[in-house]
């Protein structure tokens, strides 16, 4: 793994601004982009003239697009309507990486419930996720599972035990680290049962946060600059060369060096959310370089 052609960043983690996000490209030498929200719209929101101009961009670029962070299965796992819904808006994300020749669709696997009450909706969950399968499959698109602290799978341990349910190739990990640090009972340690789930990960996202002691109905981090947080990104970085990893590892950096309430940074999408981005995400792509073991 070398910086910087193992690295890419999330779009509006810089800017709604696709000028902007092109600049910062240019600046550090990467070779494409995860894209998210732009232009204040969120991704399941963006029209087809956005796509065509992230697709004329990336051509002309000689950019890949190297996923697509749609928000399907944020939502609750007994409400039929909404499932249907987010179907349909994962019909939709897969229309839109054929267009843009990705080849990953993230997806998440439902709102989280109290804690001792996850584990045992994850066949339910992998249930719903298998019903995207057909869809991916027909247009060659990989579907990613993020582990998200405000889902049923938010840990590693978590993510095995779904992945028990849901077949390969088809169906791999976008693994998140620093989510696990915001799970309410979650493993004290960011990485634990890391080995449990690394050859199912088909991409990385790389940002940091500390823990704090919450108050009641508060987040258990707050965001930090890559690096300085509690993930121990130098040492993770090295266990997941170690393992064989050959994918990207995009930066979704959240931290603001005049920081947005944390709540919103878990919220993507708009102006005010990548309000400062371009700043902080310059911070944590030096920081991600540095902390390479063979840093260049």
């Amino acid at each position: 793994m070398k910086f910087p052609e193992s690295f890419t960043f999330i779009t509006d983690e810089v800017s709604q601004n696709l000028p902007d996000v092109v600049r910062m490209v240019k600046e550090f030498k990467l070779p494409g982009i995860e894209l998210r929200s732009m232009s204040g719209r969120a991704f399941k929101d963006l029209t087809p003239a956005d796509i065509a101009e992230v697709k004329r961009t990336a051509q002309a670029e000689g950019w890949k697009v190297f996923g697509c962070s749609s928000p399907v299965f944020k939502c609750d796992l007994d409400d039929a309507a909404a499932i249907q819904a987010n179907i349909d808006q994962f019909k939709r994300s897969v229309a839109v990486a054929n267009e843009l020749g990705s080849d990953l669709v993230r997806v998440f696997t439902f709102l989280r419930r109290p804690v001792g009450q996850n584990i045992p909706l994850v066949p339910r969950v992998a249930e719903h996720l298998q019903k995207l399968r057909s869809i991916a499959a027909d247009a060659r698109v990989r579907i990613g599972i993020e582990n998200e602290h405000s889902c049923v799978v938010g840990s590693a341990a978590e993510a095995a035990a779904l992945f028990g349910h849901l077949p390969q190739p088809e169906f791999g990990l976008v693994w998140d680290p620093c989510n696990v640090l915001y799970v309410p009972g979650g493993p004290e340690k960011a990485t634990e049962d890391f080995e449990k789930i690394r050859p199912r990960i088909f991409h990385i996202h790389a940002k940091d946060a500390r823990r704090v002691t919450p108050k009641p109905g508060a987040l258990h981090a707050v965001a930090t600059p890559v690096g300085l947080g509690d993930v121990c990104w130098r040492t993770h970085l090295r266990e997941i060369i170690n393992g064989g990893y050959r994918g990207m590892i995009s930066l979704e950096t959240h931290w603001r060096v005049q920081q947005l309430a944390e709540e919103s940074l878990h919220l993507p999408a708009g102006y005010g959310f990548s309000k400062g981005g371009e700043e902080a995400t310059r911070v944590c792509l030096h920081n991600l370089r540095m902390l390479l073991p063979d840093a260049v």
